[in-house]
């Protein structure tokens, strides 16, 4: 018996350590996770936002729609360019969202850049979840809900120019989905509503194309928006929350990168948004979530402004070209890439 227990407490005495070495290690591990984690600004901000809404409700009404705009709408079709054998056909599906200048609210349909045929179709996940369109400007006019309805301002945006520079590099059509609405502070973005409004056109799409035989690739969220948080006063901490309510939705959902369009100027202050500027820059540099694609809005002047707050066609086809050719850097090789930073004339480094 006096062996037998002396076996069991060598045995229990062996377990013993090795789990408090395991232990050890797995803490030193957790320790570096966040003595990493800990370099980014978006350390410490609550995933919670404290404002919500409850409006989910479709919204459309063709009367508003201007005779040019239905005109340039009425050349969108359904789109088979990518099919060919499903099987075989993989894509990338990207969501663009944020404020005007996402939208394009100061954009030209007759100026917009012309997608490349097979470079990437539409899929509406709003007004039509049934078939892949082609894409046309104004992109995402009809996708409206009384939770994000740009009221029929949308013009001509940037997606056009993002999706050729984004096929040129990679070779991979872009399933394109829209959810963007203007004048939308930071607080708009951290409702429940919108995050799952924007969760609701990214699965739609996603799961109608493993439906219908396309491979998904890659998953990404296109997000340019801020200006209304300087003209709103929001602060930086409560910015750098509900950008960290509304990622961490998107991410739980599927999202595989964040990446970031920086905001510019308005007409007549290069610098009224460099509190936020400066936050979007320094987010995406130091967290491995969030990939910078573009600081090109901070290159134009003043005559490439319809208004005080948003750009024209010419300013948007080119930071769209700007920001596909860096999303599809970062598609193809998984690192960061390094970029003018138009503002300050220096190069961008991202720390990963």
């Amino acid at each position: 018996m006096k062996k037998t227990g002396g076996k069991f407490i060598f045995v229990l005495l062996l377990v013993f350590f090795v789990a408090a070495a395991l232990a050890g290690m797995t803490y030193s591990v957790f320790k570096s996770y966040l003595a990493k984690k800990g370099s980014s600004i978006m350390m410490g901000h609550s995933e919670h936002a404290s404002v919500s809404d409850e409006r989910a409700v479709p919204l459309l009404d063709e009367s508003d729609i201007d005779d040019d705009i239905k005109e340039q709408l009425e050349k969108a079709t359904e789109d088979s360019s990518i099919g060919g054998n499903k099987e075989s056909v993989s894509v990338d599906l990207i969501v663009f969202a944020g404020q005007s200048n996402m939208s394009g609210w100061g954009g030209d349909p007759s100026q917009v850049v012309q997608v490349i045929d097979g470079a990437g179709v539409e899929f509406r996940s709003v007004s039509d979840p049934t078939k892949l369109y082609t894409i046309t400007e104004p992109f995402g006019f009809y996708e409206n809900t009384e939770t994000m309805n740009d009221l029929f301002l949308k013009r001509g945006s940037l997606v056009s120019a993002f999706v050729n520079a984004y096929y040129e590099e990679t070779k991979v059509p872009v399933v394109a989905v829209s959810a963007s609405k203007g004048g939308t502070p930071s607080t708009y973005w951290a409702t429940e509503v919108v995050g799952e409004d924007v969760v609701t056109r990214f699965l739609n799409a996603k799961e109608w194309l493993k439906a219908n035989g396309y491979t998904v690739r890659n998953q990404f969220l296109v997000f340019l928006q801020g200006e209304n948080d300087v003209l709103e006063n929001i602060s930086t901490d409560q910015y750098l929350t509900d950008l960290n309510t509304f990622s961490s939705k998107m991410f739980y959902r599927g999202i595989d990168k964040f990446l970031m369009i920086r905001i510019g100027r308005t007409s007549d202050d290069p610098d009224a948004y460099k509190r936020i500027l400066d936050v979007q820059t320094e987010l995406c540099r130091t967290d491995p979530r969030f990939v910078l694609i573009s600081t090109m809005l901070s290159a134009f002047g003043e005559e490439y402004m319809t208004d005080t707050y948003h750009y024209n066609q010419d300013a948007l086809n080119a930071v769209g070209a700007d920001a596909g050719l860096n999303a599809a850097k970062y598609a193809e090789t998984r690192i960061d890439p390094e970029l003018v930073d138009y503002r300050s004339g220096e190069i961008y480094k991202p720390e990963n």
